[in-house]
This record gives C-alpha cells, structure tokens and sequence, in this order.
C-alpha cells in the first residue's frame, strides 16, 4: 500500500509539473510566455493543430490530475471516526468548577 501511495504521489507531482508548463506554452491573446519559446516553433513543430493539442493535453492532464487527487485523498484519510478511541466525555464548565472547589478545598 506504501509503495502505491509513493507511486500515486510521484504521478501528482509530475503531472502538475507537466500541467503547468502546457497551460504556459499555450499562446493567449497578449502573446505571453509561448512567445519565450520560439513563437511559431510550436506550430511549425506540431503543424496548424498545435493549439487543439495543446487544448486535448490540457484537458487530458487535468482530468489524470483530478482523479490521482482523489484517489490519493481516499488512501491516505482516516478509515474511523475522528473520535474513535475516545472513552468519556469532555468535561462541562460545571465539572470543572466543582472539581476546582473541591481542590481548593484540601
């Protein structure tokens, strides 16, 4: 189970990595840092559809993303109830004063 979360975490980093420098190459209408990279390099690399890939691996990522987060998140919660294991109860402010008036009492 160690080495599947270790995995699923590994797969979260590099895809969040990968996610952010596709969101970041894809070209905006200002220019932005897909410019940094050549300008039209892209296009001349990928052809005319450059920008629909990159719009699919966006998706794609996102999506891989997503579930890994979720599926990480269902591993690694805690299977019981956050009170688990707890026997009494907290005391009241009225357990507390009597407890104090009986140790100012000794």
């Amino acid at each position: 189970m160690v080495v599947l979360k270790v995995l699923l975490y590994i797969v979260e980093v590099v895809v969040c990595l990968l996610l952010g420098l596709i969101v970041m190459l894809q070209k905006p209408k200002e220019g932005g840092l897909g410019g940094a990279f050549g300008g039209g390099a892209l296009e001349a690399s990928l052809g005319a559809d450059a920008g629909n890939v990159l719009i699919k691996a966006t998706a794609t990522l996102g999506t891989i993303f997503l579930l890994n987060t979720l599926v990480l998140a269902k591993l690694t919660s805690t299977s019981g109830s956050v009170v688990a294991g707890v026997e009494e109860a907290a005391p009241t402010a009225e357990t507390q004063q009597q407890d104090a008036g009986e140790g100012a009492a000794n």
